[in-house]
């Protein structure tokens, strides 16, 4: 832009003022909360650890009441594995690519997940804060460590249909 422009003349010297206004992104491309449910899901699961698959399932039924009620029913006995129609979160990848960016979480194989010490330092923290992820934090306390590797197969396998 030429310095004689009249645009930047009426720029310079202006008052401007700002205004937060909401967040105009869905929460789950949030990656704030992408990393925070990846943490707590690992956080909560056996042995601080969990196979891509489950991360998905888990990152699948937080998202909504009613998704996590049909994996509740699930455990509960109340529903068939094949009754839960399971989508592939595409911001759980990039989640976990930053949890492990920051040294959050090792990925073993591309398989597996397990959150480092930093990890279990950030989890707790997220943990301790009540005011926070409280639907998702109730959620995960009670399924992840109940969603064992092989009901986690049952479902993406489909196999009370056979």
């Amino acid at each position: 832009m030429p310095a004689d422009s009249v645009f930047l003349q009426a720029l310079q010297g202006a008052a401007f003022s700002f205004t937060r206004r909401p967040e105009p992104v869905a929460g789950d491309l949030r990656m704030s909360w992408g990393i925070s449910v990846v943490l707590l899901s690992l956080f909560y699961s056996r042995g601080k650890k969990g196979s891509f698959l489950k991360l998905q399932l888990l990152a699948h039924a937080v998202r909504t009441e009613d998704s996590r009620e049909q994996v509740r029913a699930v455990l509960r006995g109340e529903a068939k594995t094949s009754e839960i129609q399971v989508r592939v979160e595409p911001w759980l990848n990039r989640a976990v690519s930053f949890a492990h960016g920051l040294n959050y979480v090792t990925v073993s194989k591309g398989k597996s997940v397990a959150l480092t010490q930093a990890g279990q330092e950030m989890a707790s923290a997220i943990d301790a804060n009540r005011d926070v992820l409280a639907n998702e934090r109730e959620f995960l306390q009670v399924v992840a460590m109940r969603l064992t590797e092989e009901i986690v197969g049952r479902i993406w396998r489909m196999e009370t249909l056979l």
